[in-house]
């Protein structure tokens, strides 16, 4: 098992930590219903993530260079493997559920029975209308 020393699994726990913030900012969100506060936490939410992901990124570098400097069993390895993908897959849910909510904002300003074609056609007709 690994020691609390090491620096993978402190940064992983650090990690998995702003992911358990983000689920609390995105829950806090849905309170808010719409308008300028669930934009801003939206806004935040989108921060995080990305940051999120660029922070898993480099933990699967660093994963591919440890046994290197740190002789890990293949079983430890494996396991830390495991751990990355279940926080990546994590991250990918909670972007798409902030995409979710905002193709519910899309609704409720354009109304549910729209789709991309019908506003990309009527935006065609906006731009033809215009005499251009």
């Amino acid at each position: 098992m690994a020691s609390s020393a090491d620096p993978w699994m402190r940064e992983y726990n650090e990690a998995s930590k702003l992911a358990d913030d983000i689920t609390c900012i995105i829950l806090e969100r849905s309170s808010f219903g719409a308008g300028s506060e669930a934009q801003r936490h939206s806004s935040a939410i989108r921060r995080k993530i990305t940051m999120l992901g660029s922070r898993l990124d480099s933990f699967q570098s660093l994963l591919k260079k440890l046994p290197a400097k740190q002789p890990l069993t293949e079983k430890e390895m494996n396991k830390r493997r495991d751990m990355l993908a279940n926080l990546r897959t994590k991250v990918t849910q909670m972007a798409s559920a902030l995409n979710m909510s905002s193709f519910r904002n899309r609704d409720r300003l354009l109304g549910p029975g729209t789709k991309l074609a019908d506003d990309m056609a009527l935006i065609s007709g906006l731009v033809a209308d215009d005499g251009r």
